[in-house]
């Protein structure tokens, strides 16, 4: 091999419908020098399947190649890079902003109770659903694109939360052997989903 192809910045990443997505490699000659000799060549795989084929641009370093992609649709997008000698592959998902008829609703949350959705009524769904969008904000904050993860942890916090009116004392009920057990202020499951999500405490 005389030349090598080096990663620089994130080799797998989210972005924004409409952003700009910025792959960048180094190339390297055999004895690990940079070297502008070899412009690499690109090639993307769209989410539809299609292709397409950006230029990469010489960057301020020697060696230094970015290409520059705008993102048009929600997806996962593949770039493959190569050189005569070498390849790596890059790869990102563009989330788009989602509207308020994509948010979780009343009939989601029934779908996602399943057959315990008869336990409540309408009203009582409505009444969790809008206290766990609230809940969820104020730990995650209002996102415009709204991941699959958020949807499913604030589901299963409205599922939480219409099971724990059916103890009001937060206290599952213990046999003749063992008393009550005190239930946890939250659950594992909707903290796993929100934790890439949730703000940073400042200070």
């Amino acid at each position: 091999m005389t030349t090598s192809l080096h990663v620089q910045g994130a080799q797998s990443t989210t972005a924004p419908v409409g952003g700009l997505w910025t792959p960048g490699v180094l190339t390297l000659d055999v004895d690990g020098n940079a070297t502008g000799d070899v412009t690499p060549t690109a090639s993307v795989t769209r989410p539809d399947g299609s292709v397409d084929a950006p230029v990469f641009a010489v960057g301020a370093e020697l060696g230094c190649w970015t290409v520059r992609y705008t993102l048009p649709v929600a997806g996962r997008y593949v770039m493959h890079v190569a050189t005569p000698d070498d390849a790596l592959d890059f790869a990102v998902f563009a989330i788009g902003p989602t509207t308020a008829a994509g948010m979780p609703n009343v009939n989601d949350c029934a779908d996602y109770l399943g057959g315990r959705a008869g336990s409540w009524s309408l009203a009582q769904i409505t009444d969790a659903l809008h206290a766990e969008m609230a809940a969820q904000r104020g730990k995650c904050g209002e996102r415009a694109p709204y991941p699959d993860d958020l949807r499913q942890a604030l589901l299963r916090r409205v599922s939480r939360n219409l099971a724990m009116r059916m103890l009001p004392l937060a206290i599952a009920s213990g046999d003749a052997d063992q008393s009550g057990t005190i239930l946890p202020g939250s659950d594992p499951e909707v903290r796993r989903f929100e934790a890439p999500w949730r703000k940073k405490r400042v200070g």
